[in-house]
């Protein structure tokens, strides 16, 4: 299968809150809560998305011309905190894979073209937040993210840069 790499634009926000769905559902393990329910929990990662600081990448599949994948990063402040909040010069990670296209490094190829682009802006790290259970903690591990704290459920991870 072939792919495109974009850069997400500002009319992407729509696109990005679906992959938002899918990455809290998957990273937070919150699989039966409905849309609803979760909007105020998610609104703050999409608001007013191309922002300074505000960058993502979206994949595409070329053969089926759909988006299949997408990766971005914000930075938050301490009155208002992402869940994997760290500090607020370091952006956080926000990454989905549709599951029929898992496994075939799309989230890698995601995740490295943000760490190169956070790198080049000067960000000191990225960090990021998911469930203890959840798979892609390995993943994560094997890109140097590393435990920052733990609470409930969810860990914060942090990769320097």
């Amino acid at each position: 299968m072939r792919y495109i790499f974009r850069i997400a634009k500002p009319s992407d926000a729509p696109l990005l809150k679906e992959f938002l769905y899918l990455a809290f559902k998957d990273s937070h393990g919150i699989e039966d809560v409905s849309r609803e329910e979760l909007e105020p929990m998610i609104q703050r990662y999409l608001n007013d998305w191309g922002q300074p600081g505000d960058l993502g990448f979206i994949i595409e599949s070329i053969e089926e011309s759909k988006p299949v994948a997408a990766a971005w990063f914000r930075q938050f402040s301490e009155d208002r905190p992402g869940y994997g909040f760290v500090a607020p010069n370091i952006p956080e990670v926000t990454i989905a894979v549709l599951p029929e296209y898992r496994h075939a490094g799309l989230g890698r190829d995601l995740l490295m073209r943000l760490i190169d682009q956070a790198r080049m802006e000067g960000f000191p790290g990225l960090s990021l937040s998911v469930k203890k259970s959840n798979p892609a903690r390995k993943f994560y591990e094997r890109l140097e993210f590393k435990l920052v704290r733990e609470s409930g459920n969810l860990e914060v991870l942090q990769r320097a840069l």
